[in-house]
C-alpha cells in the first residue's frame, strides 16, 4: 500500500506517545478510568474485547468524552468483531496479529488499524496490508534494541511496542525509535478492581512525562 493510500495513525497517539490499554475482568469501571486518564493527558484509549462488556463500554466512553479523545478497540481478531466495534464508534482497531480481514474492515471504515507483529516478515506484511502503525507484540520477548534493528531495513515503518512496556522503560522504547507505546497493566494497576483513581492519574502523568523526556520535549 502506498503512503498516500494509508490511513495515518491518530494524533492522539503520535503526539502523546501513549496508548492506554484497558483490559480487565469487567468493563464496568472503564468509563470512570477513561475520564481520569483523559484528565491526566492520555487521549488514546484502547478498550480490549477480552474485557466483558467491552463493545458497550466503547459506546459509553465515546459518548461521554470530547471528540478530541480517540477511543478504539483492542484484541480484534476477525471481521465480525471489527464491524461490531466500528458500529459502536471505535476510532481505531488493534489486533494481536496480522489479520487481513480486520485491516480491510478498518480501511473501509476510514479508521487506522494497528495489527500486531513479531518477526520482520510479519512487520512487513502488516505494513503492506495497510497498518497505520505496527504493534510490536510481545515486546517483552524482544526489547527496545529490536526496534532499532528493524529500522535499518524498514526505516519508514512506524512501530509501537506493547507487552513488556513499563513505567520505568518507556523512555528506552521511545529512544529506540518507537512512535509510541501501548501501556496496560503497569498503567491501570488495580484501578479496574476498585483501586485508587488518584494513583492511576499519577501513573498516567508519569508515563507521559517519560515520553516527553525521551523525545527531548519540555
Amino acid at each position: 500500500m502506498s503512503g498516500t493510500d494509508r490511513i495515518p495513525p491518530s494524533p492522539q497517539l503520535t503526539e502523546t506517545g501513549v496508548m492506554a490499554i484497558l483490559r480487565a475482568r469487567s468493563a464496568e469501571r472503564f468509563a470512570d478510568i477513561s475520564k481520569v486518564l483523559v484528565d491526566a493527558g492520555i487521549t488514546c484509549l484502547e478498550i480490549t474485547l477480552t474485557s466483558p462488556g467491552a463493545v458497550e463500554a466503547i459506546s459509553t466512553v465515546r459518548a461521554q468524552l470530547p471528540d478530541t479523545v480517540d477511543v478504539g478497540a483492542g484484541t480484534v481478531v476477525d471481521a465480525e468483531q471489527a464491524r461490531a466495534v466500528v458500529e459502536a464508534g471505535a476510532g481505531f482497531v488493534v489486533s494481536p496479529s496480522v489479520e487481513p480481514e480486520v485491516l480491510r474492515v478498518a480501511r473501509d471504515a476510514g479508521i487506522p488499524a494497528y495489527p500486531g507483529a513479531f518477526t520482520p516478515t510479519e512487520i512487513l506484511a502488516a505494513w503492506r496490508g495497510g497498518a497505520a502503525v505496527v504493534k510490536l507484540f510481545p515486546g517483552s520477548a524482544l526489547g527496545p534494541s529490536y526496534i532499532t534493528s528493524v529500522a535499518g531495513p524498514f526505516p519508514d515503518i512506524a512501530i509501537m511496542p506493547t507487552g513488556g512496556v513499563s513505567l520505568t522503560n518507556i523512555g528506552e522504547w521511545i529512544k529506540a525509535g518507537a512512535v509510541g507505546v501501548g501501556l496496560g497493566g503497569p498503567l491501570l494497576g488495580d484501578a479496574a478492581d476498585g483501586g485508587d483513581l488518584g494513583a492511576l492519574a499519577d501513573r498516567a502523568r508519569t508515563a507521559l512525562a517519560a515520553v516527553r523526556d525521551a523525545r527531548g520535549q519540555a
